[in-house]
């Protein structure tokens, strides 16, 4: 009688996994819940995506463990608690939705970007890209990580493992934002990107040395020198420090 709302088509594997509640229980009651999760996903979202689906897993988790058979049914109680990915789904609707003013400043800075290229024959400096779009560097910051969310971790151990990645600034990581600008603005055009694309400075992503010399043009050991040049200047900040000898 306890179970006395409990579907048939569920009574099994939920009894399974209420005396014994083990991962490998658990993940059978889920596949066999699927349709109901399924059901949930459909009522309260419009375009359910991995993350929403993956809130419905943990939701329907969560519901499993509360279930009280005697007072509902299991499918039920599953689309009853799933009720929270309407609020869910509202908002990354809204963290991905991009201000008109934002779409219209990437556009003119985009023509801005194309039409030096054009000129220089390789991709601008940030610096470059301000004066010609006359949109400022932290406002240029902005709009790039509207395109170029920043990854966790530092990009020494993002590019560990590439073969490629070679000659990566070594000590980026022990060099501080306030520095590494100052060294930034005191470099020629061409060397600013290097160090943008090397250290993944003003939203560019962290680039191989070849990419980098395939942009710029120029050999790969053109590349590797000019950051020798960029780390003795970045070095510079330890000989300048008031705690070294």
């Amino acid at each position: 009688m306890a179970n006395q709302l409990l579907e048939d088509k569920y009574k099994d594997d939920f009894e399974r996994w209420s005396r014994n509640p083990s991962r490998e229980n658990m993940g059978t009651l889920l596949k066999i819940v699927q349709p109901e999760i399924n059901r949930g996903l459909s009522a309260f979202v419009s375009h359910p995506n991995p993350v929403i689906k993956g809130k419905a897993r943990k939701l329907t988790l969560d519901a499993i463990k509360s279930y009280n058979p005697s007072k509902a049914k299991l499918g039920t109680h599953i689309v009853n608690h799933m009720q929270g990915l309407r609020r869910q789904s509202r908002k990354q609707l809204n963290i991905l939705a991009i201000p008109e003013r934002v779409m219209i400043d990437q556009g003119h800075l985009e023509q801005a970007r194309v039409e030096l290229a054009d000129s220089l024959g390789r991709d601008p400096s940030i610096t470059e890209l301000a004066d010609r779009s006359k949109i400022s560097i932290k406002r240029i910051n902005h709009l790039k990580n509207f395109n170029h969310p920043l990854a966790e971790g530092t990009i020494l151990g993002a590019n560990a493992t590439n073969p490629d990645a070679g000659a990566f600034l070594p000590t980026v990581n022990q060099t501080s934002g306030v520095w590494q600008e100052l060294v930034y603005d005191d470099l020629a055009n061409t060397d600013k990107k290097i160090m943008e694309w090397t250290l993944g400075l003003h939203g560019e992503q962290p680039l191989s040395n070849s990419a980098i010399a395939q942009k710029l043009r120029l050999s790969p050991g053109a590349i590797s020198q000019r950051k020798q040049n960029i780390q003795k200047m970045l070095d510079k900040q330890q000989e300048l420090s008031p705690f070294n000898g």
